[in-house]
């Protein structure tokens, strides 16, 4: 039998396998973006100030999928030796080409938001029908909420991939949000006692550092909704088992916490629309990746520095949360309340007087009501 040693050697293989082919795959689509429409041009909307190819997110699937034939080949070579490194699951990764195929259709071509709405509500409706759960219990009510588990899981699916889509807006945010996000759940199912999916962890890790090296600022390509569509249906899916983990009655704010960065960048642009009189979904500059470097200024680089700040902090608070009983658990949840009203004062954010400012009709009123093309890329 081979050593723990040598299985962690397999493991860094299949790691460096998705490293590779991503950036190799990735700068030869690069050469022919243009000619196949995948490139970014820049508007008043967009950071970026030169055209940037957008085919990162297929070198991410690509590394994916070339580092898992990796993984398949190791465990026919030798099945007793390291039969106990399990393949993904197929509905898991079913769901995962869909969606990703929906990104690249996207990308290519370019479809509404309502149409990816619609194959986004289908890939949820699978995967809950799968048997993925977040699940919900507040000690009352067992069945209750095992009910409500399941509207919430198909809220939390859909929101997840599109906050991921949202907060892909500068350099090497979208990716790194990722990885700390992916880090985080992955040390508390570690902590838990939870098994561990190593062979898919390590090939899309493999896969969005090979991504990270031609993304970091400045970036040579971008992920499209190829990329970013697939990293937020598999972290949206990989947090929901961390639910189910713990001695708590709030482990299901576990996955909002490690998700966090996204999941309330996308609740801030909702609401700080909404109250301006605007469609919840309407395109603005006012994210948070927008804000932070408004308020604090520097460059990219330092905004992406601080973003990857916040994460980390909630997602210290989701570890914490994990270990935590039910009256350590709401002084956790407090302490996060408490963090991120902070971020969100800091970042000016609560100025009612400029919340409340230009409340004035959308230009893009007649796309939304007619069903034309969405007016903000997801």
């Amino acid at each position: 039998m081979f050593s723990e040693q040598f299985g962690i050697l397999l493991l860094l293989g299949g790691l460096a396998t998705a490293f590779v082919v991503t950036i190799a795959t990735t700068l030869v689509l690069s050469k022919y973006a243009e000619r196949l429409g995948l490139i970014d041009k820049p508007d008043h909307r967009k950071i970026h100030s030169t055209p940037i190819p957008r085919i990162g997110g297929l070198g991410i699937f690509a590394g994916l999928m070339v580092s898992l034939l990796y993984f398949s080949f190791i465990r026919q070579a030798w099945p007793l030796e390291v039969g106990a490194l399990a393949m993904p699951n197929i509905y898991f990764m079913t769901g995962g080409i869909v969606i990703a195929v929906t990104g690249l259709v996207d990308d290519f071509k370019g479809i509404t938001f309502r149409q990816k709405l619609v194959a986004q509500c289908l890939i949820a409706v699978y995967i809950i029908l799968a048997g993925y759960r977040l699940e919900l219990d507040f000690g009352i009510f067992p069945g209750y909420a095992h009910m409500v588990s399941i509207p919430v899981t198909f809220l939390w699916i859909i929101g997840v991939i599109n906050a991921v889509n949202l907060i892909d807006g500068m350099d090497g945010l979208a990716g790194g949000t990722f990885m700390i996000s992916l880090l985080t759940l992955t040390i508390c199912y570690w902590l838990m006692g939870s098994t561990l999916d190593l062979v898919f962890i390590f090939a899309v890790s493999g896969a969005v550092l090979g991504f990270l090296t031609l993304n970091t600022h400045p970036a040579k390509v971008f992920m499209g909704d190829t990329g970013s569509l697939f990293l937020g249906y598999v972290i949206a899916c990989y947090s929901l088992k961390t639910s189910t983990l713990g001695d708590n009655y709030f482990m299901f704010m576990v996955p909002i916490l490690a998700v966090g960065l996204p999941v309330f960048d996308t609740l801030l642009s909702m609401s700080r629309r909404a109250l301006r009189g605007r469609p919840v979904f309407y395109p603005d500059k006012d994210h948070i990746h927008h804000r932070v470097r408004k308020v604090f200024g520097g460059t990219q680089r330092i905004a992406v520095a601080r973003l990857y700040y916040i994460n980390l902090v909630l997602g210290a608070l989701a570890i914490l949360l994990c270990l935590a009983n039910d009256w350590m658990a709401l002084l956790i949840l407090f302490l996060a309340a408490l963090y991120i009203v902070a971020v969100v004062w800091r970042l000016g954010y609560l100025n009612i007087r400029e919340m409340l400012k230009k409340r004035r009709k959308p230009k893009h009123r007649g796309l939304l009501s007619t069903g034309g093309a969405f007016p903000y890329r997801f």
